[in-house]
């Protein structure tokens, strides 16, 4: 079964003037501009992720605010838990107020095991950039085949918006083997090679966690993200809203972005503990 992206955008309160006569090569262009204007965003995210070990989706939503420099996210998930990450804030750990027992706030690693579970992703990888990376990679991947695995498929309509889709394909994905390297771990591996940690963890069921490899072992990666990428822009911001993964079994993960708002003024008291409205 095929792997795929989907990407949408609800439109904002600014206009951008892309050109209608469009290409993957054009889309690509607008998309990565607008990703790297992005200095602070707003968004609600609805998502699923599947967990290899039942096959059943893991379901949540969260309202999230992020700052790219420096690097601040703060997300109250649907249960009203919730969590602040900066890499030089409380030591590098996530502060969570859990809003059930033990009622008292804690401070876990973003990539131990608690905040990992059955999760794809990890919280320093909140934003746009790390979509951007993957997508790159890509790129770099398809080289001079580009135009055998990047399909610019015309406008359509989602949730009231007109959006660009954009395919991309890699019709010989497959897991491969891979030595790890002195000091690697399951996550440095997958942020080097732009795959996805989750499921490289669960191809290797001999590795009990993300660092549980040693230098010279033999692990199976997948070749790339994914077997097809399917991305729809919202034709005036060129950014996504909604993101979904299939792997050779299915549907892997979606996430979709709502309410999103590009740079809105969020005050830098919003990412500290003592915001008034946060329960930390």
């Amino acid at each position: 079964m095929c792997l795929s992206i989907l990407l949408v955008l609800p439109s904002l309160s600014f206009q951008s003037a892309q050109p209608r006569v469009m290409d993957a090569h054009k889309l690509l262009n607008g998309l990565f501009e607008s990703i790297g204007k992005i200095q602070q965003l707003y968004y609600k995210l609805k998502y699923q992720e599947r967990v290899f070990e039942t096959g059943k989706y893991r379901k949540d939503s969260s309202t999230a605010k992020y700052q790219k420099t420096p690097r601040r996210i703060y997300m109250k998930m649907s249960n009203g838990a919730e969590l602040l990450w900066g890499p030089d804030m409380n030591d590098g750990d996530v502060l969570i107020h859990p809003n059930a027992f033990p009622y008292f706030n804690l401070n876990l690693n973003p990539n131990g095991y608690w905040m990992r579970k059955n999760q794809h992703h990890s919280v320093d990888v909140a934003g746009f950039d790390y979509f951007e990376g993957l997508v790159k990679a890509a790129m770099a991947k398809a080289d001079k085949d580009f135009d055998s695995h990047f399909f610019y498929l015309g406008e359509l309509t989602y949730n009231g918006f007109k959006c660009y889709k954009l395919v991309i394909i890699d019709p010989n994905f497959k897991f491969v083997p891979y030595t790890v390297l002195k000091d690697e771990t399951i996550i440095t591996i997958a942020r080097k090679l732009y795959l996805n940690e989750y499921m490289i963890l669960k191809h290797n069921p001999k590795i009990s966690s993300y660092t549980d490899v040693k230098e010279g072992q033999s692990i199976l990666v997948p070749t790339n993200y994914g077997m097809e990428v399917t991305m729809y822009i919202d034709e005036n911001t060129m950014l996504p809203v909604l993101m979904r993964v299939d792997d050779e079994k299915g549907l892997f993960e979606q996430y979709e972005y709502k309410e999103l708002k590009l740079n809105p003024d969020i005050k830098s008291e919003e990412f500290s503990k003592g915001y008034k409205g946060y329960h930390f």
